[in-house]
């Protein structure tokens, strides 16, 4: 965990920086941007303070009760900087709720909508629980980068804009939602109220944490899709496998399949797949809601099923529509004596990167003491291949990063 006060001071400098009444190209930091700085260097105390409250009541997305009580902590810090903050229950598309605030300004220049989410991966019944102090400046804890730690950093953000005296620039807007871990269906009721914000801000900011590093902005995110393998077998001794009769099993079968996307999609930049979770045996039993499954076989016996759950991530639609039809071609390759069914199920669009959306951003001349060059990590620069079906812009490789 990093400390929360070079992130808030940058997303505070970044609002200062797009409000047309202060300067852009400032060299040095001018007196109101020296006051915001205090205010986040004072508040870090508190923020940690928050963050390790927060992270200490589980909220993974089926704690229902846990997702509300962190909203209940993060509503009433929202209220104490002037925003009107109410609950919206989940039962709808059966999960807890999100937590939408508003705050009008005096004369706002500016529409703003800040995102974030609740939730976490980390269910009640995790071994993974508690905040835990590791040195002066790190800290491991369910939540504290996805993304308790965002939230507290949006809220540090709020404060130190309303104590300089800009927050009222702003007409502000904050969504979080309690189910982006695992969002609820029907899905048009889990985001409408994300969407029905998102056309009245001139400026959305997600707080989810991207490579770690304040210096980088997220301008793309990668669509999530999952996908679901059934394969099935002839149930037989296993001293008979292979026969033409029986074939190779449900297992086989499965492991044919995984073998050949690895081989065949690997490598294709931005595109990711995997496989989380896999089951096969003689009979199975596996729920996609809550992520788990059991199985009983024989090592003796042939595998009659094999269920295989996984996630495909693509920066395009037409990237996705290319994975997903290179697998079914792979999967009509059957072992002998089997089959296979392959299901997909698009959770969020892909959003590619765009000149509007770079354009944005401080470029590396922009007040480099509070936000400087936002720079694509090495690690994921662009490298040879058709992953998009047009060139991004000429920006992109400059000035951003692409997120999950």
């Amino acid at each position: 965990m990093t400390r929360p006060g070079s992130f808030a001071l940058a997303i505070a400098a970044s609002l200062l920086w797009i409000l047309p009444a202060l300067p852009a190209q400032a060299a040095s930091l001018n007196a109101t941007e020296k006051k915001i700085a205090a205010v986040v260097d004072r508040g870090v105390p508190a923020s940690l303070a928050l963050l390790e409250r927060t992270v200490n009541v589980n909220s993974g997305t089926m704690n229902f009760a846990g997702v509300a009580e962190v909203g209940r902590l993060f509503g009433a810090e929202l209220e104490r900087l002037g925003f009107e903050a109410h609950w919206i229950d989940g039962v709808e598309f059966g999960r807890s709720g999100h937590l939408i605030a508003e705050r009008r300004g005096r004369g706002a220049r500016l529409q703003v909508l800040l995102i974030g989410h609740l939730d976490t991966v980390f269910e009640a019944d995790s071994p993974f629980q508690r905040f835990t102090r590791i040195d002066d400046s790190t800290a491991a804890g369910p939540g504290i980068i996805d993304m308790k730690g965002g939230v507290v950093v949006l809220l540090l953000a709020l404060s130190a804009l309303a104590d300089a005296g800009r927050l009222d620039r702003l007409d502000v807007t904050v969504v979080l939602t309690g189910d982006e871990e695992s969002v609820g269906y029907p899905l048009e009721a889990a985001r409408r109220h994300l969407k029905a914000a998102a056309p009245l801000a001139d400026l959305a900011i997600g707080f989810e944490d991207g490579d770690g590093d304040p210096k980088t902005a997220v301008i793309a995110r990668r669509g999530s899709s999952n996908w679901t393998l059934r394969a099935a077998g002839r149930a037989a001794h296993s001293s008979q496998i292979f026969r033409p009769d029986l074939g190779s099993g449900a297992v086989f079968e499965a492991a044919r399949f995984l073998s050949a996307i690895h081989d065949s999609l690997r490598g294709e930049p931005y595109l990711t797949f995997n496989p989380g979770l896999i089951l096969g045996g003689t009979t199975l039993g596996y729920s996609a809601a809550e992520g788990r499954g059991t199985a009983f076989g024989k090592s003796n016996v042939i595998a009659e099923s094999t269920v295989v759950a996984g996630d495909l991530r693509a920066l395009t639609f037409e990237q996705r529509e290319r994975a997903k039809a290179a697998m079914w071609r792979i999967l009509e390759r059957h072992h002998p004596g089997t089959d296979a069914r392959l299901e997909f199920e698009d959770r969020y669009p892909p959003w590619r990167p765009a000149r509007a959306t770079g354009s944005c951003l401080p470029n590396s001349t922009a007040r480099a003491a509070t936000w400087a060059l936002v720079r694509l990590p090495p690690s994921i620069r662009r490298s040879p291949g058709p992953p998009m079906s047009r060139s991004p812009p000429e920006c992109w490789t400059e000035c951003s990063t692409v997120s999950a």
